[in-house]
């Protein structure tokens, strides 16, 4: 068997058009790096931007949740300082009457009040309710984020095990016909022998 400068010397003779197996493989291996390094960068944008809107989600849920609270809050209290001027204005007016029809008036405004806390101790509970199922979506969808962020990841693992055990065959399958003593054959001739075993 030749040196090494011999069998390139043979190899651009026999084979004007052909590429050299080393240049060859140093293509498809760099074709390969590319590939996986595309693919690590997609793979991590990728990750970043679900969990990037996982926050945000979460973020956004709480604020809403907030927001509502205060409103319902502040409607909560409004209805109590409402009853209360009520209650306030049947007590001032019974006083003109008899003892029977101020205990009736009495009666009239803690009804009204008993009514209005009722009332106000429903609409918090269901503010209350309405933030636990709006924090309950949330996290929900920060969970079904992180599952894709998840699934993404075991995904390029994948396909990054895919493309190096790919150029790990083509490496080989460029090495073997120099081993086998066939130093002319072309990359065509190299790819021919892994599909064939």
């Amino acid at each position: 068997m030749g040196s090494p400068e011999d069998e390139n010397a043979e190899l651009e003779t026999n084979g004007g058009d052909e590429e050299k197996p080393a240049n060859g493989s140093r293509d498809v291996g760099s074709r390969v790096t590319g590939i996986l390094e595309a693919a690590e960068q997609a793979a991590e944008q990728i990750r970043a931007d679900a969990l990037r809107e996982a926050h945000d989600t979460m973020r956004r849920a709480e604020a809403d949740a907030q927001i509502r609270i205060e409103e319902l809050t502040r409607e909560t209290e409004r209805t109590r300082v409402e009853a209360d001027e009520y209650a306030r204005d049947i007590r001032q007016a019974v006083d003109s009457y008899g003892t029977q029809a101020r205990r009736e008036a009495e009666e009239q405004a803690r009804q009204a009040l008993t009514a209005a806390e009722d009332e106000a101790r429903a609409v918090r509970e269901a503010a209350q309710a309405m933030a636990e199922q709006i924090q309950a979506d949330a996290r929900k969808r920060h969970e079904s984020l992180h599952g894709e962020a998840k699934a993404l990841e075991e995904r390029r693992q994948r396909v990054l095990d895919g493309l190096r055990d790919l150029a790990a065959q083509l490496q080989d399958a460029l090495v073997e016909p120099t081993r086998a003593g066939r130093e002319d054959d072309s990359l065509v001739d190299a790819l021919d022998v892994e599909r064939r075993r």
